[in-house]
């Protein structure tokens, strides 16, 4: 038992030794994260990581995907293999800058209410998520077209309804996630409002963004009959908040926070 013991103390002294030390570090040795300038830059950064997405939305997929007609679609993915490649890195970098814009965007409006922003980052990840999930349909699509032997074993006609079926899978999934993008950005917009050092108005056009595209993306579930795509027109509203945070976001300030929020309504957890 005593050698036992000796060796649990010889294996847990380090342990305890950086446990001792982190609870005997002042506030000037703990790291603090990015301040409001680098949270703005950091965003930033993550929407630029999305600049591809509307080469894919509206050029890529029109291109290639044929809605009534499964061989034709797997003749212009085989056709436009590289294309097809570059498509699905587009979005997945796409949805690695939301991440970095989940981020950035709770670090920005910490200060109004901490707890808030982060159940808005969340939303983002959840959202980002979601979309990773639905670009994985386009990977397998590609595999089941490149490697022969699907070929041999589904035969042309069901290889090609496969594929078909996995363009499809990714068109509803990624779709029906933009709901959940679409709370993201109501959420963001009411702590913009609240602010103080982001513009009100900018709020208010994140909040009809966001409900747009709740609206837009519910609505072929909720309300079948009714075409709502004029609705498109309610989604630049991030596009504004990127060239605000361009503009004026990295000159940013750190805030009063007694002044920028009402009492209990922020915490510094």
């Amino acid at each position: 038992m005593r050698t036992v013991y000796r060796r649990l103390r010889l294996f847990l002294g380090p342990v305890r030794l950086a446990f001792l030390g982190a609870c005997s570090m002042n506030s000037s040795e703990i790291v603090h994260g990015p301040n409001l300038r680098q949270a703005a830059l950091i965003t930033v950064v993550g929407y630029l990581l999305g600049f591809g997405v509307p080469f894919v939305s509206f050029y890529v997929l029109p291109k290639i995907f044929v809605v009534n007609s499964a061989a034709q679609t797997s003749q212009n993915i085989l056709a436009n293999q590289g294309l097809f490649v570059a498509a699905i890195f587009a979005m997945l970098l796409n949805f690695i800058g939301d991440v970095l814009a989940a981020w950035g965007l709770y670090v920005l409006l910490r200060p109004v209410n901490s707890s808030i922003s982060m159940l808005a980052a969340w939303f983002r990840v959840v959202y980002a998520t979601i979309g990773i999930a639905a670009l994985l349909n386009l990977v397998t699509a590609y595999g089941l077209l490149t490697r022969p032997d699907y070929l041999m074993v589904f035969g042309r006609g069901q290889l090609d309804a496969q594929v078909q079926l996995a363009v499809d899978s990714f068109n509803f999934q990624f779709a029906f996630g933009l709901t959940v993008f679409g709370v993201y950005v109501v959420i963001l917009g009411l702590l913009v409002i609240k602010s103080g050092y982001i513009p009100t108005w900018l709020g208010v056009v994140l909040v009809i963004d966001g409900a747009g595209w709740i609206i837009m993306e519910a609505g072929p579930y909720l309300l079948p009959q009714v075409n709502l795509g004029f609705l498109i027109v309610t989604s630049f509203g991030e596009l504004l908040l990127l060239a605000w945070l361009i503009g004026w976001g990295t000159r940013l300030k750190e805030p009063n926070q007694d002044a920028t929020a009402p009492p209990g309504s922020s915490d510094t957890a």
